[in-house]
């Protein structure tokens, strides 16, 4: 017993046990419920459209209760006593147990990441399966289908177990496709099929925070080791060499270094010249690459890919889209894949370009130098408002193949047509920044020759919701302004300026 008079779980196992009997009540109630709805509906549907039909020749839609076929506990008004009781009983429970020294490892995701309730049952129903596969079967039959991998809940039935109003459901959805979220962070997956709604996606914990969800003796220190190695740790494609110079997805026109040509440049005369990034300044090994390490293992085999393919003329090349925000590292990613594949790099970025220019980027004839081509704002030839003509775009695509690899990068995959989409033999996401990238970043986005004083780089990660490039771009106004005014030294004061001007809307 613990000094309140409250007996603290035994063990982790303890506690998932009392767990999975709260989720056992749930799911029985909704299975009890969909059975006697099943019965009323076939003794009265004569055809497949009665049973889709059902809810509205039954009469049971009403207004109050908001998302269809809600299936959640009901408002708290309607059972205050039940089920406020529960929840204060388990969480003396698992308090009583942090006071013992017991650590569970649920309880302790959720208060390392300020999970909502919603989102650790969510993980709680994705990690029932791993320890009984009755859960996944009571799922498939709540869910009358199965989806892409059997055994595993919709994120349509999490929410609809879950959540007890419209307002929980749309605060739970809005936690789940935010940039913050455990997707994002790498510790749940989507299963299913990309082109399909959120709700019709499975929901998969990680290998790394399953087994730290069942282990006998969880740890803090386990909990950060799942943490660095999923994506929260993982963001940009920045390197500390890099870091100083240029930001990487606006890196100006400036003299063409070695490796990176200008693409038409025989019809400068008659086009605006397509962007050039200085490349190969800003290059770096793939150890010193900081993106999720599935990310890169994802490059190094396209990049040895693309090396052999280009020795072999009966093999065609691949076509990659890279997905991600500006200024995530979708123009380091391509310079690092030049520069391990030894491969020269041009860049065309399509923004810059006017609509009577593509044709002659289209039918531009190969060159030796345009191994690896980079297509910047790819929305403009491959999104659904397209502006050129599509025959012209196929006839492109075909001499492309004849290289090792080309690159197109977008910002937004929906913007991208789903006919191109299925074209493309890979689509590599980068995602956005989380805090501990932000501060690692801050750490390295000056020169080694620049000092630093007040400023608490961990603290105003945290602040601050910047990407990579933003970073970048911050510091270089920084150190361009003390240049100007010859000091050595970045201080709060120099931070706010700097950030006033690029982004007025925070403060620090």
């Amino acid at each position: 017993m613990s000094s309140s008079g409250v007996k603290p779980f035994e063990n982790n196992w303890a506690y998932l046990k009392t767990e999975l009997r709260w989720l056992d009540r749930v799911l029985m109630m909704s299975v009890s419920r969909k059975r006697q709805d099943d019965k009323t509906v076939n003794r009265a549907a004569n055809t497949a459209a009665d049973k889709v039909t059902s809810h509205w020749w039954k009469g049971i839609i009403a207004v109050d209760r908001g998302i269809h076929d809600r299936e959640g506990p009901p408002p708290k008004g309607h059972s205050k006593i039940i089920t406020v009781s529960y929840s204060q009983q388990l969480e003396a429970r698992i308090q009583a147990g942090y006071q013992a020294g017991v650590v569970l490892a649920l309880p302790l995701l959720r208060d390392r990441l300020q999970l909502s309730e919603v989102e650790k049952n969510i993980v709680l129903m994705a990690i029932a399966p791993e320890i009984n596969r009755r859960y996944g079967r009571l799922y498939d039959y709540l869910q009358e289908e199965e989806g892409a991998l059997a055994d595993l809940p919709t994120v349509d039935l999490c929410l609809r177990l879950l959540c007890r109003n419209d307002h929980d459901w749309q605060q739970a959805r809005a936690k789940l496709t935010a940039a913050h979220s455990l997707v994002n962070q790498g510790l749940l997956e989507w299963i299913g099929d990309e082109d399909g709604t959120l709700l019709s996606q499975q929901v998969r914990v990680s290998d790394e925070l399953g087994n730290f969800l069942l282990a006998d003796n969880p740890t803090a220190a386990a909990l950060e080791t799942v943490l660095s190695a999923a994506t929260i740790n993982d963001i940009t494609g920045l390197t500390p060499e890099n870091l100083a110079p240029v930001p990487p997805e606006t890196a100006p026109a400036s003299v063409p270094e070695a490796g990176c040509t200008e693409a038409g440049d025989r019809e400068a005369a008659a086009l605006p010249p397509p962007t050039l990034e200085n490349l190969s300044a800003i290059t770096g090994a793939w150890e010193t690459l900081v993106l999720p390490k599935k990310l890169i293992r994802q490059l190094q085999y396209i990049s040895r890919q693309a090396q052999q393919r280009r020795q072999q003329a009966d093999l065609t090349g691949l076509m990659v889209l890279l997905v991600g925000a500006t200024g995530t590292g979708k123009t380091l990613a391509a310079a690092t894949l030049a520069t391990q594949g030894q491969m020269s790099l041009t860049c065309v970025d399509l923004q810059t370009l006017s609509p009577e220019g593509y044709p002659r980027i289209l039918t531009d004839s190969p060159t030796e130098n345009a191994s690896l081509l980079l297509v910047k704002q790819g929305e403009q030839w491959f999104g659904r408002q397209s502006q050129v003509e599509q025959s012209w775009l196929h006839q492109w695509w075909q001499w492309r193949q004849q290289f090792g690899l080309t690159l197109v990068t977008v910002t937004d995959l929906a913007r991208v047509r789903p006919s191109w989409r299925q074209q493309f033999d890979t689509v590599l996401t980068l995602p956005l920044p989380q805090a501990k990238a932000r501060h690692r970043l801050w750490q390295q986005a000056f020169a080694p020759e620049v000092n630093i004083d007040k400023p608490d780089w961990a603290a105003i990660a945290q602040q601050l919701p910047l990407t990579g490039g933003e970073i970048q771009a911050i510091a270089q106004t920084i150190q361009l302004d003390l240049q100007a005014r010859g000091r050595h030294t970045v201080t709060l004061s120099a931070l706010r300026d700097a950030l006033q001007l690029h982004h007025p809307h925070l403060s620090v």
